[in-house]
């Protein structure tokens, strides 16, 4: 029963304090408006508390193991002799926690106020908010959805079944399993396999399409499959997970691959094939607010994050494809702009990729073959991390930077794989915003040794003017 609501009124309110929300709350309370944001779990959302986060953080900790080997090899002698997965683990979550009281602190500082709950809506002005046996209804001016996602269930692999298991439940093992089975062989299934392999698990993917990251460029795919020996694990392609069973203190699953029915083993089950935003966006009353869902599953808006209705705005994950955190972050600054009365819009022309696989993959982009639609001359220039002096001297030569470009030299494209990918691809979207030619990336002095050196080397091959391979 609840009892008592309570009558608030403000500016701006926001629904859901992920990357998006947060951002788009602070940037409001910023320009000086009344700001309240609704969160009814974690402040951060998923990729501060369940995601990205925490994900990386165990990724580095599992690199650890070839480093020991690398020590070795150059003269500094030591071994691994335990892993202590439970301090790994509070060494993980000291970091999310850390995180998460800088976002706390700063949404405090700048005047934000934080309301628990779950928020539906009235009407196209009002909401109400719901937590335990309380409630209390916001009246607004401006609203901004920011709901998020959640890991998508597959019939048959429901997540309240034993062992059954999804990214956020993956995140907080108490110990590393000796095998898991992977469904999906997306980026957050493929990141799954670099961190747990890496720590000993045997890991066996299950994938439905016909390859493994079928979202980036199958020659990147098989190139990144030679450079990682943990691939060589079972991975299963064109097959459909359909069901679990249970053997002693084991799941297997089966699944149908052409006229084959297999069973896989592991000690959990995996479920990482993506995530929808429906069920988030179902639960706040859009119809109240005269609001629909997309046949695709998610709100349409335009460059300002406007719905259909002026005065509600939405972010992030609740928009649609890519998923992705960073994404977030510039839609929830334009957000928060908007509902503030600034000039703003999500005009942005690349969007970049980054996934932290051993080694990293970044893309940034057109890759070739969509080039090659689009041009009618294409020059392709590729510069191979064996060839850098920063990746010899840390013994991480796995790899190359690949450019695209068009004939009148007009940067189209860029595609890396290789240690510390993810922060080369930086100046690479920059410089693609930017409307760069390859002369303006090669002609730039780069700090030497440094992994972005590799972008201007593969620009200076595009251009035939490498002195380096």
């Amino acid at each position: 029963m609840v009892v008592g609501d309570i009558e608030t009124g403000t500016d701006v309110v926001v629904i859901g304090s992920g990357p998006g929300g947060y951002t788009a709350a602070i940037r409001a309370a910023q320009e000086g408006k009344d700001v309240i944001i609704i969160e009814k779990e974690d402040i951060g959302g998923t990729c501060l508390n369940r995601g990205c986060i925490p994900a990386k953080a165990l990724i580095h900790a599992s690199k650890f193991h070839e480093d020991i080997q690398h020590w070795n090899e150059i003269g500094i002698k030591a071994e691994c002799e335990h892993v202590n997965f439970d301090e790994i683990q509070e060494w993980k979550q000291d970091t999310v926690e850390k995180l998460n009281s800088g976002v706390k602190h700063i949404l405090d500082r700048e005047g934000v106020e934080v309301m628990n709950g779950e928020a539906k809506f009235e009407d196209e002005e009002t909401l109400r908010v719901e937590e335990a046996h309380n409630a209390e209804t916001v009246k607004f001016e401006k609203a901004i959805i920011a709901t998020g996602s959640q890991p998508i269930e597959i019939p048959g692999l429901e997540f309240e079944k034993e062992k059954i298991i999804s990214s956020k439940e993956l995140l907080n093992l108490e110990e590393v399993p000796e095998e898991i089975v992977v469904v999906g062989g997306g980026y957050i299934g493929m990141e799954a396999v670099t961190k747990l392999a890496k720590f000993g698990c045997t890991v066996k993917v299950v994938e439905a399409r016909e390859r493994v990251l079928s979202n980036f460029q199958e020659d990147i795919v098989s190139r990144l499959k030679e450079m990682t020996p943990e691939y060589d694990d079972e991975i299963y392609t064109s097959t459909m997970a359909q069901k679990v069973n249970y053997e002693e203190d084991k799941a297997v699953l089966i699944a149908e691959q052409g006229d084959e029915t297999l069973e896989i083993s592991g000690d959990y089950v995996l479920v990482a094939a993506g995530r929808t935003a429906k069920p988030n966006l179902e639960k706040i009353g859009l119809e109240n607010a005269g609001l629909e869902i997309n046949e695709e599953g998610f709100l349409n808006v335009d460059e300002q994050m406007k719905t259909s209705k002026e005065n509600i705005l939405a972010i992030g994950d609740a928009i649609g494809q890519p998923m992705l955190a960073h994404k977030a972050y510039r839609e929830g600054d334009v957000a928060g702009e908007i509902v503030s009365g600034k000039p703003a819009a999500f005009d942005n022309q690349y969007i970049p990729k980054a996934m932290y696989t051993d080694p990293e993959v970044g893309v940034a982009g057109m890759n070739p073959e969509e080039a090659e639609e689009e041009f009618d001359e294409v020059l392709i220039g590729e510069f191979p991390l064996e060839a850098s002096g920063r990746a010899l001297t840390t013994n991480k030569t796995n790899g190359f930077c690949r450019v695209i470009a068009s004939g009148d030299k007009k940067l189209q494209g860029v595609q890396i794989v290789g240690p510390r990918a993810s922060d080369t691809l930086a100046e690479a979207t920059l410089a693609l915003e930017m409307q760069a030619y390859l002369d303006d990336i090669a002609n730039t002095i780069h700090a030497h040794p440094t992994f972005p050196e590799v972008l201007q080397e593969a620009c200076k091959d595009a251009l035939d003017k490498s002195v380096h391979i």
